[in-house]
């Protein structure tokens, strides 16, 4: 039987009502893990650990850094791993675990619910099962198992709040359907490596994020920064007749913070050659994200600049796929 080691993070699937009036909130629902899911011990040798147990809107870089040490560590004794997570953030964690654990040779399964595990209905009992079941299918990978998909964790984001197929991969194939059988992509585990060495000591989430709307006036990005994310329109359109704009990409390009643009579409992404606009937002030494998710390129930044890559760096890693995140010139990177 493959050992699998479940890693509790938090996230609704272990939480239980709380307060006047009731609301969700972490609880100890899984000190009895196998009592109430006792299927799982039929899936794997399962051991629990719970390194840290909060609602996954209060992640921290730090966090996610001792999540991936974890599993790393103790790749040599477990065949498998399940994370437990709440799926606020799931897709960034997935992303930074995707990056980090390219090369651990062991399958990493995020999974998580919409509804608690001590409800009667919810989503959470089959999730869990189907990770647990994935977790002893030796595909390494890291992904997201929600609903009925297993997905490549660099190509993920959430789709819903409360629907129980809550994430997508807009841009890349399931690496598995799950049904009465679990279907598996021809190229599940198919991916070049080439994540960069010297990442992962540390995560520098100091970036100054922008979601544009019509109108909205540009201030210069605040002092101390160490990089800028645009959600632009489209293919990575700005309004660029916008003096005010001007000015924060001229500051941005002075101050050599890399400005990584990326759309607010999620299928499709960005190519700034596309518009006469986007040509003049590279014109300024915009990078484009092609079609990194958000989460994606904001793990893929915060990696390089947590490793005190300058901006020459940041513009090289958006160049390359380090692990099978889908990249313009095709969706399946092949080993």
């Amino acid at each position: 039987m493959r050992k699998i080691l479940l890693l509790h993070t938090g996230g609704t699937l272990g939480m239980a009502p709380s307060g006047e009036p009731a609301s969700l909130a972490p609880g100890r629902f899984l000190d009895h893990l196998l009592v109430q899911v006792p299927e799982l011990g039929q899936l794997a040798a399962l051991s629990v650990e719970v390194p840290f147990n909060q609602d996954s809107a209060c992640l921290e870089p730090a966090d996610i850094l001792g999540l991936a040490g974890r599993l790393r560590s103790a790749a040599r004794d477990f065949d498998g791993f399940v994370v437990i997570h709440g799926t606020d953030t799931m897709a960034f964690t997935a992303s930074v675990l995707g990056f980090l654990l390219a090369d651990l040779g062991r399958p990493v399964v995020l999974t998580g619910s919409q509804r608690p595990l001590a409800f009667v209905r919810s989503d959470a009992r089959s999730n869990l099962v189907n990770a647990v079941d994935l977790a002893t299918r030796g595909i390494p990978e890291i992904g997201i198992c929600f609903g009925n998909h297993w997905l490549r964790g660099v190509a993920t984001d959430k789709l819903s709040a409360n629907q129980f197929e809550a994430f997508q991969s807009p841009n890349l194939p399931p690496l598995a359907e799950i049904g009465a059988e679990i279907q598996f992509h021809p190229d599940a585990g198919q991916f070049t490596r080439q994540v960069p060495m010297g990442l992962g000591a540390a995560l520098d989430l100091n970036i100054h994020t922008v979601t544009p709307h019509p109108g909205m006036a540009w201030s210069l990005a605040p002092a101390g920064v160490s990089g800028v994310l645009i959600q632009a329109f489209g293919a990575g359109n700005l309004p660029m007749g916008r003096p005010d704009l001007q000015a924060f990409l001229e500051d941005c390009r002075g101050r050599k913070l890399p400005v990584v643009v990326v759309s607010q579409c999620p299928h499709g992404g960005v190519d700034l050659s596309a518009y006469e606009l986007g040509r003049q937002v590279e014109a300024f030494g915009a990078i484009s994200g092609g079609l990194h998710t958000r989460w994606t390129a904001l793990a893929k930044l915060g990696l390089v600049l947590g490793a005190g890559g300058d901006l020459a760096q940041v513009r090289e890693a958006f160049g390359v796929g380090w692990a099978g995140e889908p990249m313009p010139e095709g969706a399946w990177s092949q080993a």
